[in-house]
């Protein structure tokens, strides 16, 4: 095992990969989140490097079903599928029925897709309402002329409260 940090300690590929094929073919969910929880992403290229290429299609429906169960892992797993894909891509464009293998991947990322334009328009919005906001809170700079009628204008109060006091 190879020692990040005192407190950490990250198995070396070989490992991580033998932990991999275990909890897929086994369907151990929670040595598979153990593997999961890893995101440095050279430790998941080797890992995925010594992954078995009968396992590649179980992996990317097994991360595909974690997504569609909680979406707010996106950040997590997409590292492992990105890096899937590229790992081992020659093998994925090669099958002649990988598209049909794929499909709950093809239907995520549509369902996600639909959203998106609405989410932009959103997004634009509350900036427009946000930079409103920012702009009527920030003081608006004085021209000189105004500077100097304000100027002014303290003067003439400072010797009104002088005649007040006296």
């Amino acid at each position: 095992m190879l020692a990040v940090s005192s407190s950490t300690v990250v198995p070396a590929p070989d490992s991580l990969a033998q932990m991999l094929v275990q909890a897929l073919t086994a369907q151990d969910h929670a040595l598979l989140e153990e593997v999961l929880h890893y995101k440095k992403p050279v430790t998941v290229e080797k890992t995925l490097s010594r992954l078995p290429i009968a396992q590649i299609v179980p992996l990317i429906l097994t991360i595909t079903e974690k997504l569609e169960a909680k979406p707010s892992r996106g950040a997590e797993l997409t590292i492992w599928l990105r890096q899937l894909f590229i790992t081992h891509r020659s093998y994925l464009l090669s099958s002649p029925d990988i598209a049909t293998q794929l499909q709950p991947i093809y239907k995520l990322i549509d369902a996600q897709l639909v959203n998106y334009p609405k989410l932009v328009k959103l997004q634009g919005k509350l900036d427009l309402l946000l930079q409103e906001k920012r702009d009527d809170t920030s003081p608006v700079p004085l021209s000189d002329e105004a500077e100097e009628e304000e100027e002014e204008d303290e003067d003439e109060s400072d010797e009104d409260d002088d005649v007040m006091s006296d």
